[in-house]
C-alpha cells in the first residue's frame, strides 16, 4: 500500500499535501510545531500533538535534552517564518466571519470520526465495515462545511513560485522548468518542487534532493549515484538509463515510475513504494522486496 499523504494546516492556511516522512523532517527542523493540525482529507483535522501520528519531536523533548540556547530558539522561529512566508503558491482559504454555527459544530464533532480513521491508518487491521462507516460520516460533513464555504474552493501549496532562472536550492520551484544537461554535483535542494522538469542527462551526483517533488520529472540519463533521495516523490518519473547506484531511496515514491535500464548498486529502497505501488520490505537493497 502506498504512503499517505497529510495536509497541514495552521493559522488559517492549509499546506500540502505531503508524505509522512516530510511532516517528521519539518518537525525535526522546527518548521511546523505539535499544535499545527493534521487531516488526510483536507476537511476533518487534529493536532500533531493529538493525532498520536508524528512523535518526533514530543520524543525529543520526552527524552531528556539539554535546554536549548537562545540562539538555537531564534533559528528554530526563523525556519517556521520561513515555512509560512507568503508566496503566489501558498493561498489562503476562504474563511466567512458569518459561517453558520451549526456547521462549525459538525466541524469540531467529526474530531472525533477523525481518530477513528487515524487509528485505521496506524493498526491497518480494522473491520472495512468501521472504515466504510466513518468515510460515509466524514463525506457528509464534507459536504456540509463545503456549502458553507461558498464557492472558492481550497488551494493548497507550499513553497516559491515558479522561477527557472533561480539556483538549484532548498525549497526553490523549477516546475515545468527545462534544465536538460544541468550539471551541479552534491548540490542541496531538499524540498525543492521539480515537478515536469527536464533534468534529462543532469550531473547530479552525490545531491542532496530529500523530500523534493519529482512527479512526471524527466531524469533519463541523469548521473544521481549517492543522490540523497529520501522521501523523494517521483510518481510519473521518467528515470530510464540513470545512475542510482549508492543512492539513498528511502521512503520515496516511485509509482508508475519508467525504471527501464536504471543501475542501482547498493542502492537503499526501505520502504519506498514501488512502481506497482507495493512498499518495500526494510532492508531492501537495489531490489525491492
Amino acid at each position: 500500500m502506498a504512503q499517505s499523504n497529510w495536509y497541514l494546516r495552521h493559522e488559517d492556511r492549509i499546506f500540502g499535501p505531503f508524505p509522512a516522512p516530510q511532516i517528521d523532517e519539518a518537525l525535526k527542523e522546527g518548521e511546523v510545531a505539535q499544535d499545527w493540525e493534521i487531516s488526510m482529507n483536507g476537511v476533518d483535522w487534529l493536532s500533531i500533538a493529538d493525532s498520536g501520528q508524528f512523535k518526533s519531536e514530543a520524543t525529543r523533548w520526552a527524552g531528556g535534552e539539554s535546554k536549548e540556547s537562545a540562539s538555537w530558539h531564534d533559528q528554530r522561529v526563523q525556519a517556521r517564518k520561513r515555512w509560512l512566508q507568503e508566496s503566489s503558491g501558498v493561498t489562503e482559504v476562504a474563511r466567512d466571519p458569518e459561517q453558520d454555527a451549526a456547521a462549525r459544530s459538525s466541524i469540531a464533532r467529526d474530531h472525533i470520526r477523525t481518530q477513528v480513521l487515524l487509528q485505521e491508518e496506524k493498526n491497518k487491521r480494522s473491520s472495512p465495515w468501521i472504515v466504510l462507516l466513518a468515510l460515509a460520516l466524514i463525506a457528509g460533513v464534507g459536504i456540509t462545511v463545503w456549502l458553507g464555504q461558498g464557492d472558492k474552493p481550497i488551494q493548497a501549496g507550499i513553497g516559491q513560485t515558479v522561477n527557472c532562472a533561480a539556483a538549484l536550492s532548498d525549497g526553490v520551484n523549477w516546475t515545468g522548468c527545462d534544465k536538460t544537461g544541468f550539471t551541479r554535483p552534491g548540490t542541496k535542494a531538499r524540498n525543492a518542487r521539480l515537478d515536469s522538469v527536464r533534468l534529462d542527462g543532469a550531473q547530479l551526483k552525490g545531491a542532496d534532493l530529500a523530500y523534493a517533488s519529482l512527479k512526471r520529472a524527466n531524469l533519463r540519463n541523469a548521473e544521481l549515484a549517492d543522490a540523497n533521495l529520501t522521501g523523494a516523490d517521483m510518481t510519473g518519473a521518467d528515470l530510464a538509463g540513470a545512475d542510482l547506484s549508492g543512492a539513498d531511496l528511502r521512503y520515496a515514491v516511485l509509482a508508475r515510475t519508467n525504471l527501464t535500464g536504471v543501475r542501482f548498486n547498493a542502492t537503499q529502497l526501505d520502504k519506498a513504494t514501488w512502481v506497482d505501488g507495493r512498499v518495500c520490505a526494510p532492508g531492501s537493497t537495489d531490489v525491492c522486496r
